[in-house]
């Protein structure tokens, strides 16, 4: 498949069964993810918390089989607002998950943070990627492009059920 068979065939991808939990506790930065997110990913369903206890209730809650709109990918700020809070919250979501024998997410750390410190000690903890943020919307929009077409498209992530 060449590349523009490939682009046509993506730009027509149903995400409306699919669910993201962007975890950022700056209203600005979550307006402008989401904002990317809709014109990259038509359809899907990007929901915004601020805080760890939030994202902690939400997965709790759609986990639980009582809801259908678990995440397929968590996308978390790493300093929420200190980087201590961000690497607790990303090990915090992954005990929950592990707790609750569901499969595994996969959790993109993102921050303005370009620190080899940052980006080593989020992978140490298992995040799956580490993105550098940009202040520049078509900065997000290509990252987020290139993140549906490899979490979403391309690589093959455990069903829920």
């Amino acid at each position: 498949m060449n590349s523009a068979t490939k682009s046509n065939a993506s730009s027509k991808t149903d995400f409306r069964k699919t669910t993201l939990l962007i975890i950022e506790d700056n209203p600005d930065h979550l307006f402008l993810i989401k904002s990317a997110l809709d014109e990259c990913m038509p359809g899907i369903e990007a929901i915004g918390v601020d805080n760890e206890k939030d994202a902690l209730e939400y997965l709790t809650t759609q986990g639980s089989g009582l809801a259908h709109k678990f995440p397929k990918l968590i996308l978390s700020d790493l300093y929420l607002p200190s980087r201590q809070e961000g690497m607790q919250a990303l090990q915090a979501i992954k005990d929950v998950i592990k707790s609750m024998r569901l499969p595994p997410v996969p959790i993109v750390m993102f921050s303005y943070s370009n620190r080899e410190a940052d980006v080593r000690d989020c992978y140490a903890e298992g995040a799956n990627a580490y993105m550098v943020k940009s202040s520049d919307y078509q900065d997000w929009a290509d990252y987020f492009i290139n993140l549906r077409e490899f979490w979403l498209e391309t690589v093959s992530l455990p069903q829920r059920f």
